[in-house]
């Protein structure tokens, strides 16, 4: 059966005495920062010769390595239990001097990303930083693309922090696109040169909601934990969340900024769209109005009845077009002294 995973994310090749079933890939960094791909069971190996650090990757989707987790993964007990939780609501804590949480990410594609929300789980537990997914993540593999070009990571956290800022710069991307969407509707919507076909605000209404609900949640995870930091992790760990809570507040702020935008935009629209539907009602009322008489006049002649006025004239026709334009007439007047015509 053919791999359709992503190249990019092709999985790490298993020997048979490989120790972890289900890595997508594995890094052994050295004290200076620069990774080199490694097997599973080399990377247990640098954990135990306790130089440098090491960066398992691991596809939780694999039922023998959901098992590998729950039983050998060099991590806390209660990170064991979090790796393979099935519940994909955003977190992050620390526990047992590990920081561990669930992190938002955009799906990849095969070679290209998404922007469909998938769910990364981690563990950074000293030297080592344990991720999983169920679906290969866009921030993820960018990060392994940094690795292969020479891009050195001295710690895991620092690591971590890529994906975050990726994830960030994803987001903000998206954001801007949205900006400027929202501005080619804004200057058509000032200059009276909207059609309600082409206005779609729909669509970015719902991605800047999308966004907010996974930005905002991430906010509120940082923001806890940077304000709490009685716990046993190092300094750089709370200083490495503390630039991504800064980080995800500046991106939330944007993104609420759109929502705002699009919502007024939307609720000027619909005046718009409302003030129009209003200006063609009263045309079509003041037409028939005007045409009133006519019809009564011709619905009098027409009943076809003995004794009608101008039966026995030859003009008779145009003394009764000249009955219905006298009416339309005095109509006309009436509604102009009650100021309903302008």
């Amino acid at each position: 059966m053919a791999d359709l995973r992503s190249p990019a994310e092709a999985p790490v090749t298993v020997r048979p005495g490989d120790a972890v079933p289900g890595l997508v890939w594995a890094y052994a960094f050295d004290d200076e920062g620069h990774g080199r791909a490694v097997s599973g069971a080399d990377a247990l190996k640098a954990i135990e010769a306790r130089e440098g650090w090491v960066w398992l990757h691991l596809d939780l989707a694999n039922q023998r390595g959901k098992e590998w987790v729950e039983d050998r993964a060099p991590i806390p007990e209660s990170a064991r239990t979090m790796m393979v939780d099935q519940d994909q609501h955003l977190m992050l804590v620390a526990d047992d001097a590990a920081l561990m949480g669930v992190f938002a990410d955009f799906r990849r594609d095969f070679d290209q990303g998404t922007k469909e929300i998938s769910r990364m789980r981690f563990v950074l537990y000293r030297r080592v930083l344990l991720t999983g997914r169920r679906q290969a993540l866009t921030s993820v593999d960018e990060v392994r693309r940094t690795i292969l070009q020479g891009h050195a990571f001295e710690t895991g956290e620092a690591l971590l922090e890529r994906i975050f800022d990726n994830f960030a710069d994803a987001v903000g991307a998206m954001t801007r696109e949205l900006a400027d969407t929202l501005e080619v509707i804004e200057d058509r919507v000032v200059e009276d040169r909207v059609d309600p076909d082409s206005v779609k605000l729909g669509p970015i209404r719902r991605t800047a909601l999308r966004l907010n609900r996974q930005v905002g949640a991430l906010r509120i995870h940082f923001h806890a934990f940077v304000e709490n930091q009685e716990r046993d992790l190092p300094d750089d760990v709370f200083a490495m969340a503390e630039r991504v809570s800064l980080r995800l507040t500046s991106l939330g702020r944007d993104v609420e900024a759109i929502q705002e935008r699009a919502r007024i935009l939307q609720e000027e629209f619909a005046v718009k769209v409302a003030t129009d539907a209003n200006q063609q009602l009263y045309t079509l009322s003041i037409l028939t109005a005007l045409f009133l008489p006519a019809t009564l006049v011709t619905g009098l002649f027409g009943m076809n009845t003995k004794g009608l006025p101008f039966d026995a004239h030859e003009d008779g026709f145009w003394y009764a077009v000249m009955v219905c334009a006298f009416g339309s007439m005095l109509v006309y007047l009436i509604l102009k002294r009650l100021g309903v015509t302008k």
